[in-house]
């Protein structure tokens, strides 16, 4: 780890005194192809006034990050297995392994052993300082659809991954295990549900079922929401019983007694695909990135790539009613910056002081300048930007290695704000 050159980039807007106070705190990584991904990785943290205070390279991918009480951040390295806490100089205070990625080695002599096959995506904690991480585990089927597309492909044994929630102590002891595939339809396919994205991390032969991307942990009512990409929906679980709250999404392809979980929309509600980051904003709705990957389920017609866009979208929800409305969203093409789309990562983060909003269009991929939903795909670039409530930009960033030589296919997966 050390502080060295920024990741190629570019800011075309900052209006500092209509931004957020303080830094936002962001990875960037290799994308598109996806050549030497665990090579090298940044956390960066931008300030409002488009200075750059948090600067650090990895020689692996650096995965997410967050502000702790503390002050300090803690990060993931996840080809390395590694999640970190360090002060703002970069100085590591405590250090955690995934023993399934070290067996019988240890990184360093202080370094915390958690007991898990592996940790992916979001990195986060509960108010008593536990961790709150993301696993994953196999399960064999013997009927299990062979692909999402076709609704009469005929069914026979698979490998399905399913994600398992982790509740873990500073010591490494894991106290709490929530297993999706326990929890949910195993069965229901959405678009990508069949993809191949764990063979690529040691699982041969599996499928892709709900690929969780974000967890979040909601105090108000000691629950646990979780963004679900292959699965196109949110969910919300108590974290006593592992009972499901809620479900949050397009509510076809769901049965009984899943359904009775689904909200049901008022008004003008645009559901949200393949989404990431979903969080509680400081009001109480349900903020997230949604990615919009085609823009509808099994066995419905894909909205091509080029005809794509994202979007970060609020919703308002009534737990007693079991009602969602759609409040706010921007990036729908409507206006000024909108329009783009980034098949894959990105983020969304409620300011808590402006009530700004700051957004991360990580996966930003194009084969010969035309978008696709293929992730590795010639080149892949991030845009970072921060909204006011009422959608001007003020804050506008592209993380963009297309004219390094060679080019640098770039992604950001989210980005925080820590205050300075």
């Amino acid at each position: 780890m050390n502080k060295c050159s920024l990741p190629p980039h570019s800011i075309g807007i900052c209006i500092p005194e209509r931004r957020e106070p303080g830094m936002m705190v962001f990875n960037v990584r290799p994308g598109g192809p996806d050549s030497g991904r665990n090579k090298v990785g940044w956390i960066v943290g931008v300030d409002d006034q488009g200075q750059f205070p948090l600067n650090l390279k990895f020689d692996t991918a650096a995965q997410d990050s967050c502000a702790l009480p503390n002050g300090n951040l803690m990060f993931s390295l996840t080809g390395a297995g590694l999640i970190k806490e360090v002060l703002r100089t970069g100085e590591v205070v405590r250090q955690w392994h995934v023993a399934g990625k070290w067996k019988n080695k240890t990184p360093t002599v202080n370094s915390v052993a958690i007991d898990a096959p592996l940790t992916h995506h979001r990195v986060n904690y509960f108010p008593n300082g536990n961790l709150l991480l993301l696993s994953a585990e196999v399960r064999e089927f013997r009927d299990w659809p062979q692909n999402d597309t076709d609704k009469n492909a005929p069914r026979g044994p698979a490998r399905v991954i399913g994600d398992v929630v982790l509740e873990v102590t500073a010591e490494g002891n894991t106290v709490n295990k929530w297993h999706l595939l326990d929890m949910l339809d195993p069965y229901r396919l959405c678009y990508g549900s069949c993809s191949d994205y764990w063979q690529k991390l040691g699982y041969p032969d599996s499928n892709d079922w709900c690929h969780t991307n974000a967890v979040f942990y909601d105090k108000r009512d000691d629950t646990i929401m979780l963004s679900l990409r292959t699965q196109d929906c949110i969910l919300k679980f108590y974290r006593s019983s592992g009972a499901i709250k809620w479900i949050l999404g397009n509510p076809g392809n769901w049965r009984a007694p899943w359904s009775d979980k689904l909200l049901k929309p008022i008004g003008n509600v645009e559901w949200q695909y393949h989404q990431h980051d979903c969080s509680v904003t400081p009001t109480g709705t349900i903020l997230c990135f949604d990615n919009g990957n085609h823009r509808a389920l099994p066995f419905t017609e894909k909205l091509p790539a080029e005809k794509n866009y994202s979007r970060v979208v609020e919703f308002a929800v009534d737990e007693e009613e079991m009602t969602v409305e759609q409040v706010w969203s921007f990036g729908d093409g409507k206006g000024p910056g909108e329009g783009l789309y980034g098949c894959y990562q990105g983020g969304a983060y409620r300011l808590p002081k402006t009530g700004n909003t700051f957004m991360n269009f990580g996966g930003i991929c194009t084969i010969d300048g035309v978008p696709t939903n293929d992730n590795r795909a010639d080149m892949c670039r991030a845009r970072l930007i921060e909204v006011t409530p009422e959608k001007e930009i003020v804050f506008d960033m592209w993380i963009d290695g297309s004219n390094e030589n060679p080019p640098m296919p770039l992604s950001s997966f989210r980005a925080e704000h820590v205050p300075i």
